[in-house]
């Protein structure tokens, strides 16, 4: 069960992404890249063709989902409403994918209904994580397979990110995760790591202090660096 507190702040944080999307002036051509990147990465692992029941979950404006090969696409925003009203983004969007309103932690989809599914830096904005990954477990076939995407924190960075929550300064992530933790939670549900990249911690504290800005440079100074990190997991 989800607490008041909980929905709360994931309403908080929902504000503050909505406003952010609705300041967003520039284009998303960069899906195009993203599903070439998505199809190259799973290409060992499954062979996505027009028979491919594809999920994304948090797909924003398009999804990374818009150029992947299959006519079985389904993609699912808490904002979707507010995408489907700008005209720029609908028209990159590939009408054979089934946009729908609605959360992570109730997907509207039959039990072991999906081949793919995919989540890109999504859960740390969720309202309950844990329902989140319990419902893509639901969904997902024997077998198939999850893009999982997510920044992760190491434990000094944790720390001060559980402090800087106390007192909401991130306000559109309202978690925070360690590699480690998310590996646990995936072997709790026999999810198979079958390859794990990462940028590295290196290069964000690098990219905080080439920004020159206050916010980037109290990041490097604390140490608040995150390791960008891609899982391909199969059930």
């Amino acid at each position: 069960m989800v607490s008041i507190k909980n929905q709360t702040r994931w309403q908080f944080a929902q504000n503050y992404e909505l406003n952010w999307w609705k300041k967003y002036d520039s284009d998303v051509e960069w899906y195009e890249v993203f599903s070439q990147e998505i199809e190259t990465l799973l290409k060992p692992f499954l062979e996505i063709n027009r028979e491919t029941k594809i999920l994304e979950i948090g797909a924003g404006p398009a999804g990374a989902l818009t150029l992947l090969p299959s006519d079985h696409k389904y993609a699912i925003d808490p904002l979707e409403d507010y995408f489907s009203t700008r005209k720029e983004w609908v028209q990159i969007r590939d009408p054979r994918v089934q946009y729908q309103t609605g959360k992570g932690e109730a997907l509207p989809y039959h039990d072991d209904f999906f081949d793919l599914i995919i989540v890109d830096n999504v859960l740390d904005h969720c309202e309950n994580p844990i329902s989140v990954l319990d419902e893509m477990d639901r969904v997902l076939k024997k077998s198939g397979v999850i893009f999982f995407r997510q920044s992760v924190y190491h434990w000094w960075a944790r720390r001060i990110r559980n402090l800087m929550e106390l007192v909401t300064l991130d306000k559109g992530h309202p978690f925070t995760f360690g590699k480690m933790q998310l590996m646990k939670w995936f072997k709790i549900r026999s999810w198979e790591i079958k390859k794990c990249l990462s940028t590295g911690y290196t290069r964000t504290w690098i990219e905080n202090l080439r920004t020159l800005s206050a916010k980037g440079l109290m990041k490097a100074l604390l140490l608040v660096n995150h390791n960008r990190t891609t899982f391909v997991l199969q059930k």
